[in-house]
Order: C-alpha cells, then sequence, then structure tokens
C-alpha cells in the first residue's frame, strides 16, 4: 500500500513538473508572462500612443548604442504617436559591467537624469564595457553631470535596484530575450535596429488608423505629446 502512495507521489511531481515546463516553453513561444511596467523615468511618449515600443538593451551593445540613435530619430518623425518603455537586460556572461551600468543608469534617473547618463554610457562604451577592473567611468560621467555621487553609489548597490534590474531580466527572459536590442512593437518582436526600421514602415498606417495627425500628433485623442 505504501509503495501504491510513493508511487502516486512520484506520478504526481512528475505531472507538476511537466506542467510547469510546458507553461514556460509556451510563454517563451508566445511571448507571454507577467510585465512590469518601466519606471517613469525610462517610459517616453503618451500612455494612449497607437504605437507602443518595449525595448531589452544593454549599455554595453554596440547595436543598441545603434538603436538609441534609430529611436531618437523615429521619435523626431512621430513625435507623440509613439509609448516606448526601455526594459534592463544586461548580457552579464559577456559584458561584465552592464548590470552596474544599469543600476547606475537607473539611480541617475531618481536624480533626474537618466537619459544624460545613459547618453553618456554609450558614448563612452569602448572606455568601461571590456574593462578587466571596476571602471571609473561610473563616477567620472556621474561627476560630468552634477550627480550626488555617494547617493548614486549608494542607490545603485541597494537591494532594491538591483531586484529591479534582475525582474526585468527574467521578464525578458520568459519572451526569449536572447540578444540585444530586442523590441516588441505593438507585440511583435524585433530584434536590432534593422528590424526596428522594418517596423517603423508600418507607423504611418497605424497613425493613420488611430486618426493621428502629421508627424505623429496624436494630441486630439491623448492629449500633449512628450518628447524622448
Amino acid at each position: 500500500m505504501r509503495n501504491v502512495k510513493i508511487a502516486r507521489l512520484g506520478a504526481l511531481a512528475g505531472a507538476v513538473l511537466f506542467l510547469a515546463t510546458l507553461a514556460v516553453l509556451l510563454a517563451r513561444q508566445f511571448s507571454l508572462g507577467p510585465e512590469r511596467p518601466a519606471p517613469d523615468f525610462r517610459t517616453f511618449g503618451p500612455a494612449k500612443a497607437p504605437v507602443r515600443i518595449v525595448e531589452y538593451s544593454d549599455f554595453a551593445c554596440g547595436a543598441c548604442r545603434a538603436a538609441a540613435g534609430k529611436l531618437e530619430e523615429l521619435f523626431k518623425v512621430y513625435g507623440g504617436g509613439i509609448r516606448l518603455q526601455l526594459k534592463h537586460y544586461p548580457l552579464v556572461n559577456i559584458h561584465p559591467w552592464s548590470l552596474d551600468a544599469a543600476a547606475y543608469a537607473d539611480c541617475a534617473g531618481e536624480q533626474g537624469k537618466f537619459r544624460e547618463y545613459s547618453a553618456l554610457l554609450f558614448e563612452n562604451q569602448e572606455k568601461w564595457g571590456g574593462a578587466k577592473e571596476r571602471p571609473a567611468e561610473f563616477e567620472t560621467l556621474a561627476r560630468d553631470l552634477r550627480l550626488d555621487w555617494p547617493e548614486l553609489e549608494a542607490c545603485s548597490a541597494a537591494p532594491r535596484t538591483r531586484r529591479r534590474i534582475k525582474l526585468e531580466m527574467a521578464e525578458g527572459e520568459m519572451k526569449n530575450v536572447n540578444s540585444t536590442p530586442t523590441f516588441f512593437v505593438n507585440g511583435k518582436r524585433a530584434v536590432g535596429p534593422m528590424q526596428l526600421v522594418e517596423q517603423a514602415k508600418k507607423f504611418d498606417n497605424i497613425l493613420k488608423a488611430a486618426h493621428c495627425g502629421p508627424l505623429g500628433d496624436c494630441t486630439e485623442i491623448q492629449g500633449k505629446p512628450a518628447a524622448f
């Protein structure tokens, strides 16, 4: 009788494991899974914009630096028609300082200068990205922007900061992100700046269907656009 009970428990455990594995595989296949909104300092454009972009990025990634330029161009063209959420996906196996860079950028955001610090990280990528020792650039860039360095350093090491980044990494894993930059444009995957540009060819039709005016002027349906 005991052997039968043990066998049943083993079969039940096996079934639970199978279903959990199946759920993960399905979530990856169809880009399902829990999504947390990016913090306000990493979110750009009106909440009701017809074009919704989520980017998973790594500050040590050359293609991500190129994509940042493409996104700026798209915002200049389509303005308030785009809503962008930037999310972290540091490839720590090949970019050892990318998680630290993400943490410093977020903490700069808490001091009101996420975009400025991010731009400097990309501009100085070659100096810190492949460093063998802890890069001095993180502090240098912060001081160039007149940020409170002791506060920034403490914030970057804080468990809440690291947890937020790691949750976004886990979210990307569930969505089968395995390279950067990976975009989801209205839910459709685009990998790299060139695929983003291909998706952008559809923006005019999307905005037209949403009754937006020229240059992504959707003010009639959503209020004043926010710039990137």
